[in-house]
């Protein structure tokens, strides 16, 4: 029996260090996801906001604005992450809104018009979100967006402060057909750009938590 026991203890071979680093790795991540997935908050969807910021000058100036009567489309779950799957914010294009009468009217009449109608004759723009990576307090989403007719995927980055989500990601209106479109407004705020009209658009929108 001495003997066995002997060869036994001679046999057992305790786990490596890169063994036992790969368990404590793999339990605290299963503890992060868990502890994150509980603490997860939903979206206070009656609150949420959406805007965009043009650039001018070569200053790279912000002109920030929204369009009017945005429409959200949450899908159901518990927390922000099954909410933004799949979610989707619809505009009209001409219900732009620079917060001055003038400016929206020239940018409908220099920009927006000539988008492309779908068959009921509006000029919608869709964003559509998905393949959302959730980190802590950050992450990313890649958003669809389509206008004029076409789909661009833009990349977003989010951060969760105070119990709001703010994400943001950058689009470049030549990738949607609108060359024509960029060159007359161009030439119609040439002095108001002091000559350098940006073709990159910030896109951006904030979600309360709740």
């Amino acid at each position: 029996m001495r003997t066995k026991a002997y060869k036994n203890v001679q046999n057992f071979q305790a786990p490596t260090f890169g063994k036992m680093l790969s368990r404590v790795f793999v339990v605290g991540f299963m503890c992060f996801g868990l502890s994150a997935w509980l603490n997860a908050k939903g979206i206070d969807t009656s609150n949420v906001k959406a805007g965009f910021n043009a650039f001018k000058t070569a200053k790279k100036a912000a002109v920030g604005g929204t369009f009017n009567n945005i429409v959200f489309k949450f899908k159901k779950g518990d927390d922000f992450l099954a909410q933004l799957e799949g979610a989707t914010a619809t505009m009209d294009a001409m219900a732009i809104n620079l917060g001055d009468a003038a400016k929206d009217a020239s940018l409908k009449e220099n920009f927006f018009s000539l988008f492309k109608k779908d068959k009921k004759g509006n000029q919608p723009i869709k964003v559509t979100f998905r393949n959302i990576i959730a980190g802590e307090n950050t992450g990313t989403i890649l958003a669809g967006v389509t206008m004029n007719g076409r789909t661009q995927k833009i990349p977003m980055q989010y951060t969760i402060q105070n119990d709001t989500l703010t994400a943001k990601g950058v689009l470049d209106v030549l990738d949607f057909g609108l060359e024509d479109a960029f060159t007359k407004l161009a030439k119609a705020c040439k002095d108001l750009h002091e000559g350098v009209s940006w073709t990159q658009v910030e896109i951006h929108f904030t979600a309360p938590l709740k």
